[in-house]
């Protein structure tokens, strides 16, 4: 009876080395294949980084599986040596995909992202029947999406963003009933979303933001019931946000900004008690804000602004106790604040500036020790700042300005440590400025202008580390200006007209950063300071409508930036030092109505060109512009004037008749010229009338005619454009710039021209880390040119997606996350901080 069990225990044995024995045939069948898979993808990709150095079947592996499973980029199941995880992101890798990556036939993990691929995406991906993810973000495939992803049926992860595939979206997507995470966001896809879409039974992740789509947004998309991550916004829809998507239950996230949607907000969305943020800003949403909002229990991100809102804020929004960001700025909001908006236990960012709020900033605001930026400027709010605002000293921007508040600045505010921005101008604020500003280290930016401040500028300013912009005009201080107030080692604007000032102006010491100082209609006395000359970037200079005395320090025509002095008004004695007629930078020069004496220079590039009213007001001033001779009969700088009639000699007459024919051949010579550059000028775009006029908005080593030259003679263009081409161009003292060359029409309107420089005399003041700066402006009647910072790197475009097929300099992920905080806040500056006028 014993030996019956042998039989079967011989065929389970049997069955078993059989399905070993024919495993390992399998493997060893396939891992060749798998080899040439790999070794097809290092021939065929260009690799400009080297980063397949250690793809090399030459080398030995210490351990059992084959040689490239230890290769950079692989892994390999442990048990058949098959390739399961192949991870080329960032790799600047570009060049067609052989069709050889197949043999990759156990593949469940392929990432692409991050390299310059370009041109149609290969469908032979598609022959991966395994994959379950895919990523080829970041890269430049293009045309249509090719057919037969449905193959992949498996796929849970499918990640296109930031490509540039057009047409529509790719409707066989629906087949993939595994999908969790989908991403098409970034491309060029248009119409409309597909109904289908909304039968997603897995989806958790839906991202189609930034491309061309169009129409209303399908109501099937609030079926997609596992669905918790929402990006559709950056597009052009129509009509609302449907009333489906309050099915959502599970939504944590729902972007749908920037979209031109338009209607009332839809009410449905307080029903989403998971959603954690609701970002609908940059719409044309009109009515008013939904009570039912006040039910997103779990809120931490609501941003409704840039809408056309109107109506107060919801008192229910007080019982949002997760809120940490609130955004309603730039709508047609009005009525109070809810008080209890002050008491929210983790608001961070309070945004509500340009709106019509009436009554107090609710004065808890910043009790949670939590609150990090404030901006609710351009109100109608009144009442005292709150004392609460930097509790927890993490505070680093508070802008109040354009409201009606009143009181004294919080003596609190000086022991906020983070405070970078602080803006309060326009306003009814009184008392005097506490002390402690100028020892908070992060502090750039400083606007109390046009309140009612009195009493003594606090010497603590001179010493403010990091300060830039001060602006302390229009108060009533009835004080003097610190001894020390130019001492501050990165301040370069500092703006006090109109403020009550007496006293002397301080010396210039320690102020090389200043390029921008105004005094302008105070009660200063004294005489102007010798050592002005150390304000070496200094630019614009206006001490006008003051009682200054003393003679004008030649030490201003030293500054080898400066461009505007006004002087103008004030009690000044003795003569226009005659150095200022060698100042090639000065644009703009007033000493009117003072008690000036002697010669105006005639010479240099200004002079010759100055209206007599920046001279009037000076009875002791003589010269050619007055028509005024300076003693003996002479005009300034030796000119003499001639009165008396010559006689009609014969050599007279030679002169005359010598003279008709000069004449006769200039106007012929003008009128070939004439009509060269009438029928010329359709085939050149370099012509340029001048005199050329340079407006500096920093110390410049050049002059507009070095410019000029320097252009006639380069062909080295670094771009060209819809408003102009941008060359590189070296200047006689070795400076590089870029100079962008504006298209222009010939005949410009005098009017329109103005107005193109009164804008780049506002870029000109513009000063932030994160934009190129504007060096200054060379213009003449017919031609505008733009100076800046020469970028050796090139540009951002170029970093991020190379010159050229080949040439991506890929800047990898931190360094992209770097770019684009930079430009995010370089923007912020622009839209919330920067007033350069």
């Amino acid at each position: 009876m014993n030996q019956y069990p042998i039989f079967p225990l011989f065929l389970t044995t049997f069955s078993i080395f059989f399905l070993r024995i024919s495993l390992v045939f399998s493997t060893t069948t396939t891992l060749p294949l798998q080899l040439k898979a790999l070794l097809s993808l290092k021939t065929f990709l260009n690799d400009p980084l080297n980063t397949f150095h250690d793809w090399d079947p030459t080398f030995s592996n210490p351990g059992f599986q084959p040689i490239w499973c230890s290769w950079s980029g692989i892994k390999c199941d442990r048990k058949t040596a098959q390739v399961t995880s192949l991870d080329l992101k960032n790799r600047n890798l570009s060049g067609t995909i052989p069709a050889e990556i197949r043999y990759l036939s156990h593949l469940n993990h392929l990432n692409l992202s991050g390299n310059a691929f370009d041109g149609p995406f290969q469908a032979v991906i598609f022959e991966l029947p395994y994959l379950r993810a895919l990523d080829i973000s970041h890269n430049y495939f293009n045309s249509t999406f090719p057919p037969g992803i449905s193959k992949i049926k498996h796929l849970t992860f499918l990640n296109a963003y930031s490509n540039s595939f057009t047409g529509p979206l790719p409707e066989e997507i629906i087949h993939l009933r595994f999908l969790e995470y989908l991403n098409l966001g970034g491309s060029y896809f248009d119409g409309s979303i597909p109904a289908s879409f909304g039968s997603f039974p897995r989806l958790k992740f839906l991202q189609l933001s930034g491309n061309a789509l169009t129409g209303q947004i399908p109501a099937e998309l609030g079926f997609l019931t596992q669905l918790e991550r929402l990006e559709i916004g950056y597009n052009e829809f129509s009509g609302g946000v449907p009333v489906e998507f309050g099915n959502l239950s599970y939504l944590k996230y729902l972007d749908v900004s920037n979209a031109t949607l338009s209607g009332n907000l839809t009410p449905e969305l307080g029903n989403l008690t998971r959603l954690e943020s609701l970002l609908l800003f940059k719409n044309r949403f009109t009515g008013t804000i939904p009570l039912r909002y006040g039910q997103l229990k779990a809120i931490r991100f609501l941003d409704l602004s840039d809408n056309r809102l109107s109506g107060t804020i919801p008192e229910e929004f007080s019982a949002l106790k997760e809120l940490n960001q609130l955004s309603f700025m730039n709508n047609e909001l009005s009525g109070k604040i809810p008080e209890g908006i002050g008491e929210l236990p983790n608001l961070e960012t309070l945004l509500l500036w340009n709106n019509s709020l009436t009554g107090v900033l609710p004065q808890t605001l910043g009790s949670n020790a939590k609150l990090l930026a404030v901006d609710v400027s351009s109100n109608s709010l009144t009442g005292p700042i709150p004392p609460t605002l930097c509790v927890g000293k993490k505070l680093w921007k508070l802008i109040l300005f354009a409201n009606k508040f009143a009181g004294e600045i919080p003596s609190s505010l000086v022991n906020c440590t983070a405070l970078s921005r602080f803006r309060i101008q326009n306003n009814k604020l009184n008392g005097s400025i506490p002390y402690g500003f100028g020892l908070l280290s992060n502090l750039t930016f400083m606007d109390l202008s046009k309140n009612n401040f009195s009493g003594e500028i606090p010497k603590d300013l001179g010493n403010a580390a990091r300060l830039e912009y001060l602006n302390i005009s229009e108060n009533s201080f009835n004080s003097r200006l610190p001894e020390n107030i130019w001492s501050a080692p990165n301040l370069q604007i500092f703006l006090a007209t109109y403020s009550k000032l007496v006293g002397k102006i301080p010396d210039f010491i320690g102020c090389q950063s200043l390029y921008k100082i105004q005094l302008e209609g105070n009660n200063l006395s004294g005489s102007i300071p010798w050592d002005i000359d150390h304000c070496e970037k200094l630019i614009s200079l206006n001490f006008r409508h003051n009682s200054l005395t003393g003679i004008i320090p030649w030490e201003i025509s030293t500054l080898s930036s400066i461009t505007d002095v006004d002087l103008s008004h004030n009690l000044l004695t003795g003569t226009i030092p005659s150095n200022f007629a060698n100042c090639s930078t000065l644009e703009s020069f007033n000493v009117s109505f003072n008690q000036l004496t002697g010669p105006i220079p005639s010479s240099g590039t200004m002079f010759p060109n100055l209206h007599p009213s920046s001279f009037i007001g000076n009875e002791g001033l003589c010269g050619r512009i007055f028509r005024k001779p300076c003693g003996n009969g002479g005009l300034s700088d030796g000119e003499v004037e001639v009165r008396k009639q010559p006689k009609k000699t014969a050599g007279a007459i030679v002169w005359i008749v010598a003279a008709a024919f000069g004449i006769g051949l200039f106007v012929l010579i003008a009128g070939s010229r004439c009509f060269h550059v009438k029928y010329s000028r359709r085939f050149s775009d370099d012509r340029e009338i001048g005199p050329w006029k340079l407006t500096a908005f920093q110390r410049l080593n050049f002059t507009a005619d070095d410019v000029v030259d320097c252009l006639s003679m380069t062909d080295k263009i670094l771009g060209m454009g819809s408003t102009g081409t941008v060359y590189k161009a070296e200047m006689p003292g070795g400076d590089i710039i870029a100079v962008k060359k504006l298209w222009g029409k010939q005949k410009e309107t005098l009017r329109r021209r103005r107005g193109v420089l009164a804008e780049v005399d506002v870029l000109g003041n513009v000063r932030h880390r994160n934009i190129v700066r504007l060096l200054g402006c060379c213009s003449n009647c017919e031609s505008t040119m733009l100076l800046y910072e020469y970028m050796p790197n090139g540009s951002l475009d170029d970093l991020l997606h190379g010159k050229s097929k080949g040439e991506n300099l890929v800047a990898d992920w931190l360094t992209r996350y770097k770019i684009a905080l930079g430009v995010a806040q370089g923007i912020c500056y622009l839209h919330h901080d920067c007033d350069p006028v």
